[in-house]
């Protein structure tokens, strides 16, 4: 593990491979006039819009994609819908505004005034007491064991995060450009580990973030809704001090963003969203059909996901000296399932994760979707891929299909198939065969500690 400059986190090693290539990637956009002036104001709305409405939708906001826009960009009022939510995304236009004066000139450093009026941007007129100013009690932070330092130690700890965000903020000061999404990450994690503020502080932390990167020339990150659980999952680790799967995290958000640029910068960038792109693929016909099939096609992955919960809590209270964790990370959504099932992409796929612990050992298996590989397209639906965290503690994850190794689990990929209302699994030998959704959960947990645990 290696310490991040200023900061009380470390970051492992493994890291730092792809955050140097997407710092080679801004370099190489920026130096060869890719990133032009025109290219950036073509693609400035779209990623306002997207962000306020993420970040929103992140602490609850109830307006969709179209209703953020027509709030920010045309000043309407929608009826049904809370004044406070359209308040939060005005105000978070407006700190958007302020974030890219901020950001225009790098040699201005970012201090403690800066973070209580973006602070104050967000929360005016909507909690016009608390705006820009620090919490005057004690706060603890739902569904997180963390308890933020409390109200006698709060200026010091801010006093020490302020004079680090000074220097941090500068680019070549303390952090260098393959850097930072390093500091990027770092300064949201402190912020919120903090939590200075009665409200607001995720989205400030977001903006801080978003600020620094855009000093290092990198287009910004955003945290989608789809993403909360596994954001909260990452911070909760933070609060150790090991910042690795929070920066893994940011790292992916940055690459998307990119990845727009990209397409921008050739003008080659899709003018339709891709979900009605995909939808207009299907009559309304098969439209209906496939919906239905997504339905039951769930329903039977939240039962296996249930089961597995549930396998590994009864593992968990059996066990004096190992522990079994289980994150949840969500469901699918139609469009994504859509394009998975016609082998099309889609990213964000996490469903669940498995962490089992004994001793220094911590082995990770996380189950995400794709579509069925080739063995599995026959009869099954969009599948559950497995992963295995490699090397341990870096939360880089690689297909069980592609490990070499004999310590692999009895089998590598799991689907459904609703004719025949069975399981069917794809073994590690690369053999089909349908098993009892009740065998495929003890079978994976026996497997694991078998392997792994067992002398």
């Amino acid at each position: 593990m290696l310490s991040i400059q200023g900061t009380p986190y470390e970051i492992d090693q493994s890291q730092f491979a792809s955050l140097k290539e997407i710092g080679e990637r801004v370099v190489s956009m920026r130096s060869t006039g890719a990133l032009t002036p025109e290219v950036l104001s073509t693609i400035r709305k779209y990623f306002k819009i997207k962000n306020i409405y993420h970040s929103n939708a992140i602490e609850g906001n109830l307006l969709n994609v179209g209703e953020t826009r027509t709030v920010v960009e045309l000043g309407l009022t929608i009826t049904g819908k809370p004044l406070k939510d359209q308040a939060e995304a005005k105000n978070l236009s407006d700190a958007i505004d302020f974030l890219e004066e901020l950001a225009t000139n790098q040699d201005r450093e970012i201090s403690e005034s800066d973070i209580r009026t973006i602070h104050f941007i967000v929360l005016k007129g909507i909690n016009d007491d608390n705006a820009g100013q620090y919490r005057a009690v004690n706060v603890e932070i739902g569904g997180s064991e963390y308890k933020p330092p409390p109200i006698e130690s709060l200026n010091s700890e801010m006093s020490d995060f302020g004079e680090w965000l000074q220097k941090a903020s500068i680019p070549g000061r303390l952090f260098g450009v393959t850097e930072a999404i390093v500091a990027a990450s770092a300064a949201h994690a402190w912020f919120v580990t903090i939590h200075p503020f009665i409200d607001g502080n995720g989205r400030v932390a977001r903006l801080l973030m978003n600020l620094i990167l855009m000093r290092f020339g990198f287009p910004i990150a955003i945290v989608t809704r789809e993403d909360r659980l596994r954001y909260y999952d990452a911070l909760e680790y933070s609060q150790a001090s090991d910042l690795t799967s929070f920066v893994s995290l940011i790292s992916e958000c940055v690459e998307e963003s990119l990845e727009e640029y990209e397409e921008a910068a050739k003008e080659q960038r899709e003018k339709i969203e891709w979900a009605r792109s995909l939808a207009s693929k299907f009559d309304q016909k098969e439209k209906i059909r496939a919906s239905n099939q997504f339905e039951v096609w769930k329903n039977a992955m939240e039962l296996l996901k249930s089961l597995f919960r549930q396998n590994s809590e009864i593992l968990a209270s059996s066990s004096d000296l190992g522990k079994v964790y289980f994150s949840d990370f969500g469901t699918l959504e139609f469009e994504k399932y859509l394009s998975l099932k016609t082998f099309g992409s889609a990213k964000k796929t996490w469903f669940f994760r498995l962490d089992f612990r004994s001793g220094s050992q911590n082995i990770r298996y996380l189950f995400f979707f794709g579509s069925p590989s080739y063995l599995m397209k026959n009869g099954t639906d969009v599948t559950l891929h497995i992963s295995r965290e490699e090397p341990p503690g870096s939360f880089h994850y690689e297909r069980l299909d592609c490990l070499a190794t004999n310590k692999k689990p009895s089998f590598v990929e799991i689907g459904y198939n609703a004719q025949d209302e069975a399981f069917v699994v794809k073994k590690k030998n690369g053999e089909i065969q349908k098993e009892k959704i009740e065998t495929v959960c003890r079978k994976f947990i026996g497997d694991i500690v078998e392997n792994h645990f067992v002398a």
